[in-house]
């Protein structure tokens, strides 16, 4: 049976970042939890080989990386830049990145943004 449509998942990556506009923001780097969906084009058969489809290492390590930048004061700073990353890949036709910060307000989960985009 072809497959009509592949999307590749990182679910809540918890990085630590500093990240935030008030003063008690800045002390000290916070938890932010990652998320992302990339879609693939012409999907074909991997034939089990990491050649054939979009290394979730790649994006792993690249979220990774947003916690060793200058401070931000937007999370929606960090998820333009992963995606953009994601977006630039070979393949990917659509993505989405959401950030969440769960440790914002003590009566609320989280809050967080996100943004999606195609090529």
């Amino acid at each position: 049976m072809p497959v009509t449509r592949k999307t590749i998942l990182v679910r809540e990556q918890e990085l630590l970042i500093s990240i935030g506009l008030h003063p008690h923001e800045k002390i000290a780097p916070q938890r932010l939890l990652v998320s992302v969906e990339v879609e693939l084009e012409n999907v074909a058969d991997e034939e089990d080989q990491i050649s054939a489809t979009f290394d979730y290492d790649e994006i792993h390590a690249f979220i990774t990386s947003q916690g060793r930048h200058a401070h931000r004061l937007l999370q929606e700073t960090v998820a333009r830049r992963i995606l953009d990353f994601l977006l630039a890949k070979p393949g990917v036709t659509h993505a989405m990145v959401e950030t969440r910060k769960p440790d914002v307000f003590d009566d609320a989960a989280y809050v967080g943004v996100r943004l999606e985009g195609r090529r």
